[in-house]
């Protein structure tokens, strides 16, 4: 008896792998598009203490609003995460959090990044992932990589402006 092999997966896998090569070799930097601005209103910072990496950081997110291309308000409940080091000025982002469109549609966030202060200055970016109903019009954020830094920090808010990677 005959014993057959199924080559689909490696074929689909060869295909993939020269359409990612071509792609590849013809990849240019990719431009970013600001599509809209985050204003987080912020609780006071909530110390759990030294963890195994770092010193962990909870800071309850209580509103705020999204504008410059979606209008939203920021529902509460959510929290933005942090792992501190203070070794070496560096701190760990994991915020999570629903805004609410003006036309009533939910938008799930979850924005993870990194900032670090030393000799040399001050970076901060984040990389926010966005979960919407995909009948929605605002299914486009599904489906898009973007990145993110912050604009300014005042009386408990911080304000940030968000990319899409084109």
């Amino acid at each position: 008896m005959k014993k057959y092999v199924n080559v689909a997966p490696r074929r689909a896998f060869w295909t993939m792998l020269c359409v990612s090569a071509t792609l590849l070799m013809s990849a240019q930097a990719p431009a970013l598009k600001h599509v809209f601005d985050i204003h987080a209103e912020c609780a006071p910072a909530l110390v759990s203490g030294d963890v195994p990496h770092g010193k962990r950081v909870m800071i309850p997110i209580t509103g705020g609003y999204v504008d410059g291309g979606i209008t939203a308000s920021i529902l509460p409940g959510g929290a933005d995460y942090q792992l501190v080091d203070e070794s070496d000025g560096r701190v760990e982002y994991k915020a999570v959090y629903t805004f609410m469109t003006a036309d009533s549609v939910l938008v799930n966030v979850t924005n993870e990044g990194v900032s670090r202060q030393n000799d040399e200055g001050f970076y901060f970016t984040t990389t926010p992932k966005f979960e919407v109903g995909r009948e929605s019009a605002y299914d486009w954020l599904n489906n898009h990589v973007f990145v993110c830094r912050p604009i300014g920090f005042d009386n408990g808010c911080v304000h940030l402006r968000v990319w899409k990677v084109e």
